[in-house]
């Protein structure tokens, strides 16, 4: 399946906004919890009622990220010193010197994630039991996995892939503008 990786274009509202520092007025709800961008939480409403329609609940386990959030996940993932049990070192700068993944996925340099901008979501299911799974399984009664849903529709709504073969979970919102709905 491919996955398209399109740039992310800034929406003019955010411009001069400093990553993880967006205004709330800028911010939107969205369900099942948290908050993105109001562009972007328009697009993923409409992705989620369009998922129901599949038996398809989309979710989010990461959204938008407040700079002190980023900071935190990155320090309880990353060590500013290689990590001897791996053989390949995924690593990141951050305050000048080279961190190290210890645990976990990669997560991005504190200030450079597009979550810290309300554009990003890392996108689950939630089946009938309450239970969140990876956006690559297929629930009961489904037709599809959630990444074969999204792969046809989150790009006909703004989304775009950064990392497919790495993180297929984590989508962001490319287009700069409002959402545009097929009919």
């Amino acid at each position: 399946m491919r996955l398209p990786v399109v740039p992310v274009k800034l929406p003019a509202d955010l411009k001069g906004i400093d990553n993880g520092e967006v205004p709330k007025r800028l911010l939107k709800p969205i369900e099942p919890s948290g908050r993105l961008h109001h562009f972007a939480a328009e697009s993923w409403a409409w992705l989620r009622e369009k998922a129901s329609e599949e038996n398809l609940v989309l979710a989010q386990v990461g959204d938008y990220r407040p700079y002190k959030q980023q900071v935190a996940l990155f320090e309880s993932r990353m060590r500013p010193f290689p990590d001897a049990k791996r053989n390949v070192q995924v690593t990141r700068r951050w305050n000048g010197e080279v961190w190290y993944l210890h645990t976990g996925a990669p997560v991005a340099s504190p200030g450079t994630s597009n979550h810290g901008l309300g554009l990003a979501v890392d996108a689950a299911l939630i089946l009938k039991t309450g239970t969140v799974v990876s956006i690559t399984a297929k629930p009961p009664r489904a037709r599809r996995t959630g990444l074969e849903f999204l792969a046809e529709w989150a790009p006909q709504v703004g989304w775009s892939w950064e990392i497919p073969g790495v993180e297929p979970w984590h989508i962001r919102y490319v287009t700069g503008r409002p959402p545009v709905f097929p009919n």
